[in-house]
């Protein structure tokens, strides 16, 4: 950012500046000019609404829909390079994308020897030294310090420290080896804070959480009271008690105060640590997620010790402060809805794996990255028909849950989960369409075996032959589609969106979305989607103004045999 009485730079202070640049020939400031609009286009900005700081010009530019905007890949890389070179011109640090130093002679031949892949990756930081004339000898962590705050100052690339990364991770595997005279450069510390581990805590409160973990998920059909719990939610649970434990830890509460789960979920220290994270006091909607976590977790623990009645109602008081109800989708999810309301986004969703299945149909003996893009294919377009959570589409098992045509041919293809693996036990019963089942089999017959490098029976699998978890079908999902059609997605925000379509064409048939979802009651199914009909109503509402001005312009285009004499009463 510019430093404090330095006027703000601005896009439309750039595009004066440059076209201000007569040394210039005018075609290349025009160019550049082009290019500065076009980047605040994208960005549906102004000019003047965008300060020239690589920092911001990287969020925005990691955000900027240009795919949708008719942008090539190879255009957009052209707008940013001609954006750069803008900045450049006006004096602003940029980091150039191209790794174009040149290099000491003592740099040149420490990495000459090294590998393609270790040469590439140290090429950048053996660059940026060299200019500073910092030897490999010469280089220590605080180095390594220094080039990641360079790299987030003036890079305008996504990802700077990770790049920065990349070069530390060479440097230790190829260089700073036992033996050498190159010091070794350990990870630095994450920038956010870490919980304390459960190892970090005394041994009798450890074995105590082991208990209580085994407990909390084994079902006892002898005890009545017992209502053993998920794993995940169990996961959940001792993560949040452990963040509580470690926020009144770093206020000066020993360690050793807490020796057993009862000291953990004492209410006076349960109370101290919601005053803690709540520093300016006010409990908000993002307060009440952190705290009521912690609240209900708390609360299962003394339910499984049995505590006495008074320490369960002051845990249950707090609980009721800070609990957190839902009214629908959190303003993350209706942001990332938004786009797919546009009819033309939307149908680029919905084809996108027809068309990729089409770009593949007559590959017989695919490659690697050729069975990957089909398996993304094959899982947008499960979602699109069967909006599954991601966790049953992690687990979909060839033998099991997933069941293709009787022998090849009789039937169709169907998903049947049964309620005890679904989140909230309501079972998933699903006939597939033809022209999915096509695709299926085109994945299990010809792509799929590509990737299965051992006997599986998993439905997505990786590389490795292994089920892909949850986590990582999202993010490759939300990756592909980016990279397809540009716009933001993730797994779960398909769920959101079958509701949204199916709304659109039955406004009002919650029940049949209820069913869709799998949501056990219809209230839940109201308060996420009805406002997702607003959209529509002010539509449909549009379209009315339209036809009535329609209407009125044909109707004001007919002779009239009226006088135009006026009274006054003619107004009222």
């Amino acid at each position: 950012m510019p430093s404090h009485g330095t006027p703000t730079l601005t896009f439309a202070a750039l595009i004066r500046l440059i076209m201000g640049r007569e040394e210039i020939p005018l075609a290349k400031r025009s160019e550049l000019c082009s290019a500065i609009r076009k980047f605040a286009e994208v960005c549906s900005l102004t000019p003047g609404d965008i300060i020239a700081d690589p920092a911001i010009i990287r969020a925005l530019a990691a955000k900027a829909p240009w795919l949708l905007r008719g942008y090539s890949k190879g255009s957009w890389a052209n707008i940013m390079s001609r954006v750069r070179k803008a900045l450049e011109l006006a004096g602003v640090k940029v980091h150039r994308q191209r790794r174009n130093f040149t290099l000491s002679p003592a740099w040149e031949e420490l990495v000459a020897p090294l590998s393609t892949r270790d040469r590439r990756d140290i090429r950048r930081f053996a660059g940026w030294c060299s200019v500073r004339e910092i030897s490999p000898q010469d280089v220590t962590p605080s180095t390594f310090e220094q080039f990641y705050a360079y790299l987030e100052q003036q890079m305008i690339q996504r990802n700077p420290r990770e790049r920065g990364h990349v070069a530390r991770r060479a440097w230790s595997r190829a260089i700073a080896l036992p033996g050498s005279p190159y010091q070794p450069v350990p990870a630095p510390e994450p920038i956010t804070k870490c919980a304390l581990r459960w190892e970090d805590f005394p041994q009798t409160l450890q074995d105590e959480v082991r208990a209580y973990a085994v407990k909390a998920v084994t079902a006892d059909p002898f005890d009545e009271g017992h209502r053993p719990i998920k794993p995940i939610t169990l996961s959940n649970y001792l993560t949040r008690l452990r963040v509580m434990a470690t926020t009144l830890i770093e206020a000066g509460v020993p360690v050793d105060r807490f020796q057993t789960l009862a000291d953990l979920i004492d209410p006076s220290l349960v109370k101290r640590a919601f005053t803690l994270r709540l520093p300016d006091g006010e409990i908000d909607d993002r307060a009440r997620k952190d705290l009521g976590g912690m609240a209900v977790g708390a609360l299962s623990v003394a339910r499984y010790l049995d505590l006495d009645d008074h320490t369960r109602e002051e845990l249950k008081n707090l609980a009721r402060k800070v609990r957190f109800r839902s009214s629908g989708m959190c303003e993350k999810n209706k942001a990332r809805l938004i786009p797919l309301f546009d009819p033309l986004v939307r149908r680029k969703l919905l084809n996108l794996p027809v068309r990729i299945a089409d770009q593949l149909g007559k590959v017989k003996e695919p490659t690697v990255r050729q069975a990957q893009q089909m398996q993304m294919a094959v899982l947008l377009d499960l979602l699109l028909h069967v909006p599954l959570r991601i966790r049953n589409v992690s687990e979909l098992d060839i033998s099991k849950t997933i069941v293709p045509p009787v022998a090849g041919s009789v039937g169709n293809w169907r998903i049947a989960i049964d309620a005890t693996d679904v989140k909230n036990g309501w079972a998933i019963d699903a006939e597939l369409g033809d022209e999915l089942g096509d695709m299926l089999d085109r994945y299990v017959n010809v792509f799929r075996p590509v990737l299965s490098k051992m006997p599986s029976t998993a439905f997505f699998i990786s590389q490795s032959g292994l089920r892909k978890g949850p986590s990582v079908l999202s993010k490759q999902l939300a990756a592909f589609v980016r990279r397809e059609i540009g716009v933001t997605i993730h797994a779960h925000l398909m769920r959101h969106l079958a509701a949204h379509l199916y709304l659109i064409a039955n406004p009002g048939d919650y029940e049949t979305v209820r069913r869709l979802l799998g949501h056990k009651h219809l209230e839940t199914t109201v308060s996420f989607y009805e406002g997702l009909l607003t959209d529509d109503a002010f539509a449909r509402y549009d379209a009315l103004i339209a036809e009535l001005r329609k209407q009125a312009d044909i109707k004001s285009s007919k002779p009239s045999n009226d006088s135009d004499d006026l009274e006054e009463g003619d107004f009222l």
